[in-house]
Order: C-alpha cells, then structure tokens, then sequence
C-alpha cells in the first residue's frame, strides 16, 4: 500500500491489517445477488466498525483511480 493511502497510527491499533479489510472487501464485492451483498455489507460494519471509515476511505480511492482511467469521449 503506498504510503499516502496508509491509514493513521492510530487506526491500526484497533483493526485488522489493512490486507484482510481488502480481502473482506473483494469477498463481497463479488456477491452477484445486490440483496445479499447488501446484508454481506451491513453485517461487516456491524462486525467491524472501527474498521469502517478505512474501507470506505479504500473504496472512494478506488472509485476515484477507475474514473481517472477512464477515457473521456
């Protein structure tokens, strides 16, 4: 991870690595059924709520790489 995406001190002490969020993340990102991805997604934050602001700070980046390498018509 490079070091400008790298979460704070502080966050790290109270979560997991930030390679098992992601693994997390991609796990249910792939859920093909939108209802149960949802409820996938609900009960990670509930699972794991210190670890929330990080994983979206991850996907807003990654939303935000994808539209940059988009070609604009």
């Amino acid at each position: 991870m490079p070091p400008h995406r790298m979460p704070a001190r502080g966050m790290l002490d109270s979560m997991r690595s930030p390679e098992n969020i992601e693994t997390d993340l991609m796990e249910i990102s792939s859920i093909a059924d939108d209802a149960v991805k949802l409820e996938r997604i609900i009960s990670w934050c509930a699972t794991h709520p210190d670890e929330v602001p990080f994983a979206l700070h991850q996907l807003m980046g990654r939303r935000e790489k994808q539209a940059s390498q988009t070609p604009k018509p």
